[in-house]
């Protein structure tokens, strides 16, 4: 898929929304322009308005949009390997479409059993102008037996052996399944070892801290045991 490369459509609320989200995103290692910026910051609003009627995220979240739902998703961008992604359960689109607005290099697949939520996604997608993005409604087994993957994202979707019994036959050689891993206390449960699959391997394991959020949670990365 080409980059999106078209002048920039949406104009922030205020150059404190710009620069936040800007200062937050470097900090995770992701550099966004005054486009992406006003992307992400109308995707917010989008999933604001339509949340009001169809109950996309936790209301209690509604006031902390910005570092819950838009940092915590572009904290798994450093990451990502390869151009084929797939985002599994996205729900509301998260993290997809904010990785999508941040990595137009990159080739996104939505997939989700939600009707409604794939609605809401699809919408999204094309009030954002986002060329980089499909959209799957139905189970990640239910794909076409060709698509493959080089890196999967869970993001609060199952625990790690569920995550990876969904995402492993829908890797490529040498792919990835990157799992936004919330625990109840994550500090202390990363000094503990993994218990993994099988037949999968460690390839990465790290905390993160999104401003504006009271706790970390950690990146877990696992690979066929095989690669």
């Amino acid at each position: 898929m080409a980059p999106h490369t078209s002048p920039s459509r949406f104009v922030p609320d205020t150059a404190g929304e710009v620069c936040a989200l800007a200062t937050g995103a470097q900090a995770l290692g992701v550099k966004l322009d005054d486009d992406q910026c006003g992307r992400l910051l109308e995707f917010a609003r989008l999933l604001e308005h339509w949340n009001r009627a169809f109950n996309l995220i936790s209301r209690r979240d509604v006031d902390r949009l910005l570092p819950r739902h838009l940092l915590d998703s572009l904290s798994g961008a450093a990451l990502l390997d390869g151009t084929e992604i797939m985002d599994l359960g996205t729900g509301a689109g998260l993290p997809g479409v904010p990785l999508a607005i941040a990595r137009a290099d990159l080739h996104f697949t939505l997939v989700d059993r939600s009707e409604r939520k794939i609605r809401f996604v699809r919408q999204a997608v094309r009030s954002l102008a986002l060329n980089n993005v499909s959209t799957w409604c139905g189970d990640a087994q239910a794909l076409p037996e060709e698509a493959r993957f080089d890196s999967v994202i869970c993001r609060a979707v199952a625990g790690l052996d569920a995550c990876w019994a969904l995402a492993r036959a829908r890797l490529g050689p040498g792919g990835r399944l990157v799992i936004m891993h919330r625990g109840q206390h994550p500090a202390a449960e990363q000094a503990q070892p993994l218990a993994l699959p099988a037949d999968a391997r460690l390839l990465e394991r790290r905390l993160v801290e999104i401003a504006g959020l009271e706790h970390p949670h950690e990146l877990v990365v696992l690979t066929h045991a095989a690669a």
